[in-house]
């Protein structure tokens, strides 16, 4: 795909804009089109190419914090670059021959370039202005200026972007935000209040300069579940702070035996105050509604900086009816006072469209404060919601439509929601839709035995507390869908329920093929209509296919034409005139199959009465074989020209990637229709397609008597559809509560520009693949773009801990590492060499993940940060930006080591003396440990946790185990060989904390296993991997293999069956190695899996006390997980602590600060837990032993290996002491080879 220069010669342009929207960016229309008048008058184009680099230069520097921060901190950088701009300008009017034009143009340029540099000292003064302004109001660290905090907020799930915030503040209270909106109203910034991030029309997006976000997802404090007094009844009532994630909310209640209605699809993501402020709903609004429905009281703080509280009156403890009468009283809370101030009343009607499901489009509501205003009238805080009694039974039905149209599966909506409307005993409680490009995009995977795709797939959860009656329904409704050509499954049991709701979750990769773009419109139609609505969409998904094949057909011609002229009057002209005749007639055809689809079809076409063109291709009457009339006949008819055949296939392949595909789902119970659109962003024609067939949806919806928007919100996306009465009443609702208009300026008004919308192109930064090879981030972007920002991996992520203002989760990761790979395009292409000094800014991308490979599971395009974290430090490394780190740097040197003296004076100096001098060094530092920090803040944060107490004599010292020839067998010459196994102890388990390896050989040898162990002190490798150094692990990992193929060789008579690893990290190497290669058809297990699988010491288990575990970040419980570990080794359920330990093998090393970060967040996880002062906590991996060990303020625990755990068990206290003697004596063999 090559850039079109027909809309893009502005260079550095890796956006959905074209020159002229640039233009307008900074210029008027007269601007525009006196560029447009000088374009069609140039001769060489030279200034033409001067002046767009100006242009170029200004757009890439404005939109990407990474390049202006380092020209705002770089005055001299500022000064070449104006030098140039003046220099380029001089020469432009050098060559204009004192054209007017040209004159006229470079002094607006001149005029625009002064601004430009002129506004770096203003932004200096500015960012002063608001850190002082700000720090009285909430901590310093929560004011956040950084690229990658001003990245992270730009945007929400759609990439649509306009200006990045000036600044990204995070409250660590409620009370704090008051004083933060006066304070803005001080400093002229405008405010935007931001959740999750989650929001798909732009809502949250910043379209002004000069705006703070303040984002609340540190307030996210969950309250204890009250019962309120309302009309007679207790009612459940669950009180929330405005950023806790909707699925904390939702699991909270679940706990505690309650139903949480309000869930957004996004609820893994999405913030409470988000959903009152966009009126959100998801699959249980069918039953329950959406948040306006469930809504107690919510209390928010207006443009005037006041707390006001929003209480609903009467609650009815159901959904919103249309002939309701919904009362809201808003009160005034100041100084421990409830003052009223105003009463909303609203019709049912005037809350949702008469006949609809869901409807957020009125954004007035009378004047109610907060919910579906997207948060233009302040900040909501907190807010109480009412809870609901979960039904007894709960039964999931997974309903396949097969055959050639949508509309079966619209009809059996219909039909569904009819038969549940009036049953007062068995309840619809939600009902899920979607289409066969879904089914197709997240490879889905059929619930019945036929052998076809679906053209959709309904999911269907039905309630009830007579089990009985909820069978009988289930039933009926199987039989109910028959007639539609459908197959019909019922969830067995809980464990398929999720598995039948897990599609549903993954519908996101539906725009993996155009690098994670798509238009998102959702809309809602009346049930009653929504067999016609899918007829309209299968109709206009034709059209857009025939519509492709006619542009690939006119792309054959025109390429063809020119080939004839280049082969000249040859044999080949006839083939080519005799191909383009039969293909014209073929594009005839398909006009007429466009022009006439609402017509109906004559009796040539197969029709009959009043069928029209489309009905008879919808049931395959008429045919378009594409492919075989136009390709498979082109590949025949030039056979043996390759040429031709390889342009052929390229000029497909180019005009295949612009179809236009509108792919559905829906709530299906509300009428909710999600529309998406895919579209490559880079192509300008596609985007204006893409975007005329959004209009054309629109419009056919409120056609039908339907809304344009049922959950998602207006935003950016949906202003040009939406009716000027409904925007003149918001405005007048902001006039009168947000005169200044404070709080997110530019949206839902006419006024706004539309134009100004752009969203960055990974395709577009692929077309610099030259440089992007030069500079290694050719597999880096292809990584990476494949991300649709939904946000399923921050609740998974370690990185991600907003308590902590810590926000790297991979999605904004990943919008950080785009703009950091286009400031590195932007140096090579503008340098006279390539420097790779933007290449440093990936260090802050790379040093904040644990690399745990945890956002690979839920992420709908399967993007693996850990893997991407791995390539990043790599680079790093190769281009020599990685930071030096002394500690690390020495600590992979000793793990290099493999000599048994060298690892003997290593034990003492690192482990003896090393860590002796530490714990020393924390006692003394906890003083005065707040000085320590502000000078010397590496040191402070090594001195943060007291190391644990080690440095024992390992194994081999105690049993004099030397030789680099020789490895060596344990075997218990008082039991029969059971099984033979090679142990891999790894560094932690046999330097670190050596008692892990001997516990490790304790339990096999007195289970009756045979225990083969290297000759030497060996690394897996992976801390070298996990620090960039890649060429030494494969080193590592080359020489290993070599030792293992030996070991295999002399041991072929033992039949190994396992390889046995005490570590998470040793495990993931190993699976590289292809153990199973070496080693006979062997697998690797952990230790405590292996002796739980095999039942040894079944016969001693008895059920211990409770036990608290840490779950590693890689964890070597692969095969049966820690809980069924636990079960059948001890016969206990642990319970675990979530979230990372801090220690990262080498990341507390090499990034103190991040590890105490999420050290901190464990030890308040344990807290939570637990009152004792004192606690021992069980776990898996060496690194984590130490890591949990240095928790020591407020709770001192102690990290304990769960193989040591075991062996205390199973052997007895003393069981080290013992296997010692008993192994001197007998039971070790050395092995020569």
């Amino acid at each position: 795909m090559k850039k079109d220069f027909k809309y893009r010669e502005i260079p550095y342009n890796y956006t959905s804009f074209s020159d002229r929207e640039i233009i307008l960016r900074y210029f008027d229309e007269e601007t525009a089109e006196l560029i447009d008048t000088l374009r069609s008058q140039r001769v060489t184009g030279r200034s033409a190419k001067l002046l767009f680099e100006i242009f170029g230069d200004l757009f890439i520097i404005d939109r990407n914090p990474y390049i202006y921060n380092d020209y705002l901190e770089d005055p001299k950088k500022q000064r070449r670059l104006r030098r140039l701009h003046d220099i380029r300008l001089d020469s432009i009017i050098k060559a204009s021959n004192d054209n007017p034009l040209v004159m006229k143009l470079v002094e607006k340029t001149r005029v625009l370039d002064r601004e430009f540099f002129a506004g770096f000292a203003a932004e200096k003064r500015l960012r002063r202005r608001i850190f002082h302004a700000l720090k009285s109001c909430t901590a310093r660290g929560n004011i956040q200026f950084s690229a990658f905090h001003k990245v992270s907020h730009a945007t929400d799930a759609t990439d649509w972007r306009v200006e990045y915030p000036t600044v990204v503040v995070y409250p660590d209270a409620v009370g704090e935000i008051p004083a933060l909106i006066r304070a803005a109203k001080k400093l002229g910034l405008s405010l935007i209040p931001r959740g999750g991030g989650t929001g798909l029309t732009g809502g949250a997006v910043p379209v002004r300069r000069n705006t703070m976000v303040i984002n609340t997802e540190k307030l996210n404090r969950i309250s204890a579940i009250e019962m309120e007094r309302v009309d007679g009844r207790d009612v459940p009532v669950i009180g929330v702070e405005a950023g806790a994630v909707t699925e904390d909310v939702i699991d909270f209640c679940e706990r505690n035996g309650y139903i949480f209605a309000t869930d957004p699809t996004s609820a893994w993501a999405s913030t409470i105050g988000g959903n009152i402020a966009e009126n959100a709903g998801g699959k249980k609004c069918v039953m329950w509604g959406t948040a306006i429905d469930n809504i107690f009281s919510f209390t928010i703080v207006d443009a005037q900086g006041r707390v006001l509280e929003v209480k609903r009156r009467d609650h009815p403890y159901r959904k919103i009816l249309p002939g309701d009468m919904v009362v809201f009283d808003v009160f005034r809370l100041e100084g421990g006072k409830s003052l009223p101030l105003k009463t909303i009343t609203l019709l049912g009607t005037e809350i949702r469209k008469a006949g609809l499901g869901k409807d957020i489009t009125n954004k007035a509501l009378k004047g109610l404060p907060g919910v579906q205003k997207e948060g233009g009238d302040g900040i909501i805080t907190t807010a109480r919601f009412v809870l609901y009694h979960p039904f007894a039974h709960c039964k999931t039905i997974c309903l396949e439509f097969f055959g050639n149209n949508l509309i079966n599966a619209s009809k059996a909506i219909v039909d569904i929601m009819n038969t549940f409307e009036k049953d007062a005993v068995v309840f619809l409680t939600a009902l899920e839709h979607f289409d066969e490009k879904y089914v197709l995009a997240i490879n889905y995977r059929n619930k019945s035995k036929r052998p076809a795709i679906p053209k959709a797939v309904l999911l269907v959860d039905i309630e009830s507390n007579n089990e009985e009656l909820l069978a009988s329904a289930c039933e009926r409704v199987i039989h109910m869908v028959e007639p539609y050509n459908t197959e019909g499954i019922i969830a067995a049991d809980e464990r398929e329920r999720e598995l039948f709701w897990q599609d549903r979750k993954n519908l996101g990769a539906i725009a993996r093929h155009t690098n994670a773009f798509k238009l998102n419109e959702d809309v809602v139609i009346p049930l009653e209509k929504l067999p016609l609505f899918a007829d309209f969409i299968e109709k206009l998904n034709y059209q857009k296919e025939i519509e492709n094949d006619i542009r690939i057909i006119d792309e054959v011609e025109r390429f063809l034409s020119e080939a004839k002229l280049k082969q000249g009057a040859d044999f080949s002209s006839a083939r080519i005139d005799a191909y383009v005749n039969g293909i014209r007639k073929l594009r005839e055809l398909y006009r007429s199959y466009i022009e006439n689809f609402d017509r109906p079809a004559g009796g040539e076409l197969g029709g009959s009465g009043e069928e029209t063109v489309f009905k008879l291709i919808q049931d395959g009457t008429v045919t378009i074989q594409f492919d075989d009339e136009v390709i498979t006949h082109f590949a025949i008819t030039f056979h043996g020209y390759e040429e031709l055949l390889d342009r052929f296939s390229t000029v497909v392949q180019n005009e295949r990637k612009r179809k236009i595909i509108i792919a559905t789902h829906m709530h299906a119970g509300d009428g909710n229709v999600h529309v998406n659109i895919p579209v490559h962003s880079n192509d300008y024609m596609m985007m204006r397609e893409a975007d005329e067939t959004a209009g054309i949806i629109m419009r056919e919806t409120v056609r039908m008597g339907g809304v344009i928007s049922g959950e998602h919100g207006i935003g950016l996306t949906k202003l040009r559809f939406i009716d000027n009465e409904v925007l003149e009443g918001y405005r007048q609702y902001k006039l009168e509560n947000d005169p200044e208009d404070l709080f997110n300026p530019g949206k839902l008004s006419a006024e706004f520009r539309q134009s100004g919308i752009y969203t960055p192109s990974f395709n577009l930064l692929e077309l610099e693949a030259f440089i992007l090879k030069a500079t290694d981030l050719e597999k880096l972007s292809t990584s990476i773009a494949p991300c649709v920002r939904c946000g399923k991996c921050k609740p998974v992520c370690n990185t991600h801990y907003p308590g902590g203002t810590m926000f790297y989760n991979p999605r904004n990761k990943i919008l950080g590492v785009g703009l950091i790979m286009e400031a590195v395009l932007y140096d090579a292409q503008t340098s006279t060499s390539l420097s790779f000094r933007n290449f440093k800014k990936l260090r802050e991308i790379s040093d904040h993940c644990t690399m745990c490979h945890r956002c690979q599971a839920p992420c709908p395009v399967k993007i693996d940060f850990g893997d991407i974290t791995l390539d990043i430090r790599e680079l790093m490394v190769q281009r020599r930006k990685s930071q030096f780190k002394a500690a690390t740097q020495f600590t992979i040197f000793f793990l290099r080591r493999r000599g048994y003296y060298i690892n003997k004076i290593m034990r003492l100096l690192i482990f003896r003396l090393g860590y002796g001098a530490q714990r020393l060094g924390y006692y003394l530092n906890r003083p005065v440990s707040k000085i320590t920090a502000s000078i010397l803040p590496m040191i402070s944060g090594y001195l943060a946790g007291r190391f644990p107490r080690t440095g024992d004599k390992s194994l081999r010292e105690r049993l004099r185990l030397k030789g680099t020839n020789s490895f060596y067998s344990f075997e218990n010459p008082d039991m029969p060989v059971k099984k033979s196994v090679v142990y891999f102890p790894g560094c932690g388990s046999e330097r670190m904390f050596p008692e892990i390896s001997i516990a490790v050989i304790a339990l096999l040898y007195n289970a009756g296993i045979r225990v083969v162990i290297p000759p030497e002190f060996i690394c897996c490798g992976y801390p070298m991997l996990a620090n960039g150094m890649t060429e030494q692990a494969d080193i590592r990992s080359y020489e290993n293999r070599v030792l293992f193929h030996r070991i295999a060789d002399t041991t072929g008579y033992m039949d190994i069956e396992h390889i046995i690893v005490s570590c998470g990290t040793c495990y993931e190497m190993l699976e590289k190695y292809e153990i199973e290669n070496i080693f006979n058809g062997a697998s690797i297990m952990d230790i405590n899996e292996f002796i739980a699988e095999e039942g040894f010491y079944g016969d001693t288990r008895t059920p211990g006390p409770p036990v608290l575990y840490h779950e590693p970040c890689h964890t070597p419980l692969k095969h049966l997980g820690y809980e069924k570990t636990f079960e059948k080794l001890l016969g206990t359920s642990p319970v675990n602590i979530p979230n990372c330990c801090g220690e990262g093998g080498t990341l507390a090393l090499s990034t103190p600060d991040i590890s105490n970060t999420l050290r901190g967040r464990k030890k308040l996880n344990l807290l939570g837990l637990t009152r004792r002062r004192r606690v021992s906590v069980l776990t898996t991996c060496p690194s984590c032993v130490q890591g949990l060990c240095k928790i020591n303020d407020g709770v001192s625990v102690k990290g304990r290996s769960l193989a040591v755990y075991a062996a205390e068990r199973f052997l007895g206290g003393d069981w080290e002491k013992k296997f010692i003697q008993t192994v001197k004596k007998k039971g070790i063999e050395r092995i020569l080879f």
